[in-house]
């Protein structure tokens, strides 16, 4: 619990400054919908966040790992992307991810699910997600060695993108939580 409060306590002092935070950190969240989510699922981002100060969290192998209910993680060991190699924005309805980098850097593009087009992959239920090509609008996220972004429902967002243009090894977890409705 000790290791939570640290982590949650972080996570306010990040976003004190506005409801929507980029941080000179690259930590990215949406302040309020955290603060509600966390309460709708204590237990759930408790876990979560006690999973992350896993003292061997950087030599588990990649895989997926349960987490708690419908909490669990999956750890990737991949190259990040170039341009002509990119992956399409996805959009989950019902799930948020947390990612975290252990090593490496990954450029993630975020945009609001109204402004992703031309859809190449309906929304699939079982897999809780739908892939769209480009984006009218989005905002880069650079994600280094420690640093985290929590993307919710309002969130669409195309991962695994190289920085610097040049692929890349790439080590992080994803936290996959299920967002909950009032």
């Amino acid at each position: 619990m000790k290791h939570f409060l640290f982590a949650f306590t972080a996570l306010l002092t990040l976003c004190s400054c506005s409801p929507r935070i980029y941080d000179a950190a690259n930590a990215t969240f949406d302040k309020k919908l955290f603060a509600e989510q966390y309460k709708l699922n204590k237990a759930e981002w408790d876990a979560a966040f006690e999973f992350l100060q896993r003292p061997d969290l950087a030599e588990l192998k990649a895989g997926q790992y349960e987490v708690l209910g419908r909490t669990y993680a999956k750890v990737q060991i991949d190259r990040t992307r170039d341009e002509a190699h990119k992956m399409n924005y996805e959009v989950h309805r019902n799930g948020i991810d947390l990612f975290l980098i252990l090593e490496g850097s990954e450029l993630i593009n975020v945009s609001r699910p109204e402004n992703l087009v031309n859809l190449v992959s309906p929304y699939n239920e079982k897999k809780d997600v739908e892939y769209y090509a480009a984006s009218a609008d989005f905002r880069p996220v650079v994600l280094t060695k420690g640093k985290y972004v929590v993307l919710f429902p309002t969130d669409g967002h195309q991962p695994m993108l190289a920085p610097d243009g040049t692929p890349a090894a790439i080590h992080k977890v994803i936290i996959k939580l299920p967002y909950v409705r009032k």
